[in-house]
């Protein structure tokens, strides 16, 4: 307000005052003459001129007055303006982000792809591949095959190594029962008994077992034969060791054992004399020559104590 009024120009309306009374002391005579020789018609046209300024200074400062508040409108609108194409701005300022944001995620997509590719490239074609790992699929197949192969080969040699353990006991025991399960014999009287007289023997206890009530087919075999008897040998035979029926049953209890060991068929073993069928106890036609000095020998060896000599059951014969 004291800024209007300072800013305030009121020269125009203190003339126009000036004259108005001016104009008055000139229509009515006053009551102190003044010095002044106006007359009233112009005293009258001054008063109109100034009235006329002045009404045309308050147009002009109407004129002011529309031309300022135009302005502030348009500064109004302009600000509006300005606000509106901020908000805008900050709008695509945010969508730009975001679009250089997807357009950054999409070129490290590419550069991922691209190597990708590069790897993919060095890789070798899917033919290739698949026929490795076809050729991959058969060496697993043969392998497997190989496997059970060697599977049932291992199961062949447990089996025939089991058979052959169970023989040599069933053969360890044959060999145990007469001595323990054999009533002490009576002596002899000579130094030189012939296997005929054991023979008898053996034939006169089982006819005693028979005579108490026991059946022959309960005895073994074993029980039934001399085991003191020396195996005869014919002269023809003195060279090549006698097979036993143990060697025999170990023989046959070891051949599926090689056979599984190696596919290739065995070599057929020499065929043996029909003088080869003679069993342990039993005697041919002809007398044993050197059958008394041997068993001389033997009895003169103590319980526990091996002859020098090598005897025929102590090694096989060579297939």
């Amino acid at each position: 307000m004291i800024y209007a009024r300072i800013t305030n120009d009121e020269k125009a309306l203190r003339r126009a005052v000036k004259k108005f009374h001016g104009y008055t002391s000139a229509a009515y005579t006053p009551i102190v003459p003044s010095s002044s020789n106006t007359t009233l018609e112009d005293a009258r046209e001054a008063f109109l001129v100034e009235l006329a300024s002045f009404h045309l200074m308050l147009k002009k400062s109407m004129m002011i007055c529309e031309a300022e508040a135009r302005q502030v409108e348009e500064y109004q609108r302009e600000k509006q303006r300005i606000a509106d194409d901020r908000i805008s701005l900050r709008g695509q300022i945010e969508q730009l982000k975001t679009s250089l944001e997807d357009a950054q995620l999409l070129r490290r997509r590419k550069v991922e792809y691209d190597q990708v590719a590069e790897r993919i490239n060095t890789l070798p074609s899917r033919e290739e591949l698949e026929q490795s790992i076809s050729e991959l699929e058969n060496d697993i197949a043969a392998i497997q095959a190989e496997h059970e192969t060697q599977n049932r080969i291992i199961h062949g040699q447990k089996s025939a190594l089991g058979s052959i353990i169970f023989d040599l006991s069933s053969l360890r025991l044959m060999g145990k029962d007469p001595e323990t399960s054999r009533p002490p014999s009576p002596t002899a009287e000579g130094p030189e008994d012939s296997p005929t007289d054991g023979r008898t023997d053996a034939g006169g206890g089982t006819k005693k077992e028979k005579e108490d009530g026991e059946s022959s087919d309960d005895a073994p075999l074993s029980a039934s034969l001399n085991p003191s008897a020396r195996p005869f040998l014919p002269p023809s035979r003195r060279s090549t060791p006698l097979i036993t029926p143990a060697q025999r049953m170990l023989r046959s209890a070891a051949a599926p054992l090689s056979a599984a060991a190696s596919p290739s068929p065995a070599p057929m073993s020499r065929p043996l004399p029909a003088e080869d069928d003679i069993e342990m106890g039993e005697v041919s036609e002809g007398p044993p020559k050197d059958a008394k000095g041997k068993k001389k020998a033997r009895e003169d060896l103590e319980e526990g104590e091996a002859s020098d000599e090598s005897s025929e059951l102590s090694e096989l014969p060579d297939d």
